[in-house]
């Protein structure tokens, strides 16, 4: 009996410190990774906008004069996780740019960590003012749906389009959204342990693609490599936590995006896509969004899970070709 003990002893002991230890080792690999600014870690040659004194990183496909089609990535993603659509759509002769938002990619954070749909929308509309686009169309992908839809609300004469790919926006939430141990997690060392060891470890992001993607095929060590690159950048970490709570789990609830009036009397063509087999966000909030827009179209992908552009790129690019080049002569 003693003996069992001991072991049940041994093995508890043996449990508490692989919790504590494991997630502190992901957070020391995290600190010796994580040594470069932006501007040394983006690729050689990249562009950068200046957004609200942030250094804002982007990618640009097509020709110069042809219609603009702003694209904004949704969580853990940056730039170039739009290429497999931002190149064909370039060389059917739209201005496709996609830029990193904060606090992901190659772009600067903001030293105020805030990452509310306010504080997205705003760079939005700066970002465009920093290229120079009075009207453009924009497409967004998940969780970056909330701030991309109040920077159109919010200036809807200078939007020609907007696309929505299976956006996360939590419409008829009645509740302010709860992270769990979020009294833990506001304190800086356990919520960087949990950021370290989840969102920004390396060794999670195939794991966390196939659970958005249904074909895990299409997980290939080349695309899990595109989306782990931008994590040698300094201070990612700490931005993403901070990102956990003024972004992912911030009450949003008085947004203009959150307010279904808003969506009724926005009268630019929308183009909703969607993933019939979502599991984040399932096919019936698409629908539902849809239906509040006067002028929308919805697109449904069977076999896709959450990430069209990534499962299904050439049908992708087949609906948003199709509807800009029968919407754009009408709009410009």
């Amino acid at each position: 009996m003693r003996r069992l003990i001991r072991i049940v002893g041994w093995l508890a002991l043996t449990l508490v410190v692989l919790i504590v230890v494991v997630p502190v080792g992901f957070r020391g690999a995290a600190a010796l990774r994580e040594n470069l600014s932006p501007e040394e870690a983006a690729p050689a040659g990249a562009l950068f906008a200046t957004v609200d004194g942030l250094e804002i990183h982007y990618q640009v496909w097509g020709p110069q004069d042809g219609p603009p089609l702003l694209l904004f990535h949704g969580t853990a993603s940056w730039s170039e996780t739009y290429r497999d659509v931002a190149a064909p759509l370039g060389e059917q002769g739209f201005r496709v740019i996609a830029p990193d938002m904060p606090p992901f990619g190659y772009s600067q954070r903001p030293a105020d960590q805030d990452y509310s749909r306010a504080a997205h929308a705003k760079r939005v509309l700066g970002f465009a003012d920093a290229l120079g686009l009075r009207h453009f169309s924009v497409g967004v992908h998940s969780y970056g749906g909330g701030g991309v839809i109040e920077a159109a609300f919010e200036a809807p004469a200078r939007v020609d389009s907007l696309i929505l790919l299976d956006v996360a926006l939590g419409l008829g939430r009645t509740e302010a959204p709860t992270m769990p141990f979020a009294a833990l997690l506001n304190l800086r060392w356990p919520r960087e342990l949990l950021t370290a060891s989840t969102f920004t470890n390396p060794l999670m992001v195939g794991p966390g693609l196939r659970s958005f993607i249904g074909n895990d095929d299409v997980v290939t060590a080349e695309r899990i490599a595109i989306y782990a690159r931008p994590l040698n950048v300094d201070g990612t970490t700490d931005a993403v936590g901070h990102w956990l709570f003024s972004g992912l789990f911030n009450d949003e609830r008085k947004s203009l995006a959150a307010n279904p009036a808003n969506y009724r009397t926005f009268t630019p063509p929308v183009l909703v896509i969607w993933g019939r087999d979502d599991t984040t966000t399932p096919l019936q909030q698409g629908e539902e969004i849809a239906a509040l827009f006067p002028h929308a179209e919805l697109a449904v992908l069977d076999g896709v899970n959450h990430i069209p552009q990534v499962e299904r790129p050439h049908d992708v690019v087949r609906l948003i070709a199709n509807f800009l080049k029968r919407i754009l002569p009408a709009t410009r």
